[in-house]
C-alpha cells in the first residue's frame, strides 16, 4: 500500500538509529548492478586500434592486516600514488634490505612492443599495464624460475584447473621471484582455439615472447593466426 511522504517521515522517525542504519543497508543490498554476460567467441573481428590501460593510480603503502575495510579512509589521509607516464625516466629504485637495480622498460615502450609482436586485439579486448616501468632481467633468469617451479607437473583438470589457472600460478611465481618484471598471462584466440598463456619482454631478444606454462615451453606468438584478446601485465 503506497503512503506519502509525511507518513514515510513519520514511520521512519519511530525506528532507531540502529534500525535505519540496518533499513539503509537493505535499501542498497536491493538495487540490482545491471551487468551483460559475455562469451569470448563473441568478441570477433580486430580492434582498429589497440587499447592499452595503464592503471595509474593506486594505494600508497603496504595494506595491514585491519586495514581490509579501511581503504578509503587510508586512501584519503596518505594520499594514493599516481603514476605518471610523461617520464622519461623511472622513479627512484626502492633501497634499504631490498635493492632493485637494472635496466627499466616504460609502460610507453613495452605497449610499443605488445601491439608489434602480437598484434591488433580482438574486437572487445585490451591490454592493460600495471605499472608505469619495469626492471628487465636476462632471459637467463626468467629460464630459472621456470625450470625450479614445478605448475608445469600439475595435474590438468578441465574448469577447475586450466590453461588460465596455470598462467596465474605461473604469473604469481614470477612476479614474486623476480620484482617488477613485465611477464603476465596473455588470452588468445585462433580458428576454433581459445587458450591463456604467459607473455613476458624478452632483454635478450628485444621482444615479447610467449610462455606456456603447462610445459615451460617459450616460443614467439604467431600474429598470423591468433588475436590477443587480453593481455594483463
Amino acid at each position: 500500500m503506497a503512503r506519502t511522504k509525511r507518513e514515510l517521515i513519520e514511520a521512519l522517525e519511530q525506528l532507531s538509529v540502529s534500525e535505519l542504519e540496518a533499513l539503509l543497508e537493505d535499501v542498497r543490498g536491493s538495487k540490482e548492478v545491471p551487468y551483460e554476460m559475455v562469451k569470448m567467441s563473441a568478441l570477433e573481428g580486430k580492434e582498429e586500434k589497440t587499447r592499452v590501460i595503464v592503471m595509474d593510480k593506486k594505494m600508497l603503502r603496504k595494506i595491514k592486516p585491519g586495514d581490509e575495510e579501511k581503504l578509503e579512509e587510508i586512501a584519503e589521509a596518505e594520499g594514493i600514488m599516481d603514476v605518471d607516464l610523461r617520464l622519461k625516466e623511472p622513479p627512484a629504485a626502492p633501497s634499504g634490505s631490498t635493492t632493485i637495480s637494472g635496466s627499466t622498460i616504460s609502460a610507453s615502450t613495452l605497449s610499443s612492443y605488445i601491439v608489434r609482436d602480437f598484434g591488433p586485439v580482438c574486437r572487445g579486448g585490451a591490454v592493460f599495464l600495471s605499472d608505469g616501468f619495469y626492471f628487465l632481467y636476462p632471459d637467463s633468469e626468467v629460464q630459472k624460475v621456470l625450470s625450479e617451479d614445478l605448475t608445469d607437473l600439475q595435474m590438468w583438470i578441465s574448469t577447475y584447473f586450466d590453461c588460465d589457472d596455470f598462467a596465474q600460478v605461473v604469473a604469481g611465481e614470477m612476479n614474486n621471484q623476480l620484482k617488477g618484471i613485465p611477464f603476465g598471462t596473455l588470452w588468445f584466440k585462433g580458428a576454433g582455439i581459445y587458450h591463456a598463456v604467459n607473455c613476458y619482454y624478452s632483454l635478450n631478444q628485444r621482444r615479447m615472447k610467449v610462455v606456456e606454462p603447462q610445459t615451460d615451453g617459450i616460443y614467439n606468438f604467431d600474429k598470423s593466426r591468433f588475436c590477443p584478446m587480453l593481455v594483463v601485465i
